[in-house]
């Protein structure tokens, strides 16, 4: 049997996860309505009880959180959205160490010493410079970028590059 959160447990998840994994206030979260659809918690700002509850509504707000076996997965349009607040588990990439990840390369974090957080495996933000770009993974070592392919191309043109087919399919 699939899967289904009611509204109120789809709060209850958010308040728990971002906040611990990314450091984001529980009041910044509390001002906005949460809902299950296909598989993930969606994120929006318009009160549940003003969304038209028949099939002509298929999206409203953003896909927050999808649900992956060992856990959720945030997407990289809640970690722009919430840019400003993450304060754990974010990490800052040169352009360089964007172009090794782009080209399907992991970056060892260890050997390059790059900073992160309290070295929890789990999903992190990656930033370039100030702005957060996507979703990355850590496992406890090597980092490797989390976003779809659309957008891993996307950047990877920015950067000059090809990129590997190593991101996610068409949501991130």
């Amino acid at each position: 049997m699939a899967m289904r959160l009611t509204p109120e447990q789809c709060k209850r998840e958010v308040l728990r996860y971002l906040p611990q994994r990314f450091g984001i206030p529980v009041e910044v979260l509390d001002a906005y309505h949460y809902l299950w659809s296909g598989g993930a918690i969606w994120l929006t700002s318009v009160p549940l009880e003003l969304i038209p509850q028949h099939r002509a509504v298929q999206r409203v707000g953003i896909r927050a959180l999808r649900k992956v076996p060992n856990g959720w997965k945030p997407t990289t349009p809640l970690l722009q959205l919430f840019d400003r607040y993450i304060t754990r588990h974010r990490i800052t990439l040169t352009e360089g160490q964007w172009q090794q990840l782009l080209s399907g390369q992991a970056i060892d974090c260890l050997r390059e010493n790059l900073p992160v957080s309290d070295g929890a495996p789990g999903y992190v933000a990656l930033a370039l410079g100030e702005v957060v770009v996507g979703c990355g993974y850590f496992n406890g070592r090597f980092l490797t970028h989390q976003l779809s392919k659309v957008r891993a191309a996307e950047l990877a043109e920015a950067f000059g590059l090809t990129v590997a087919s190593n991101g996610e399919g068409d949501d991130e």
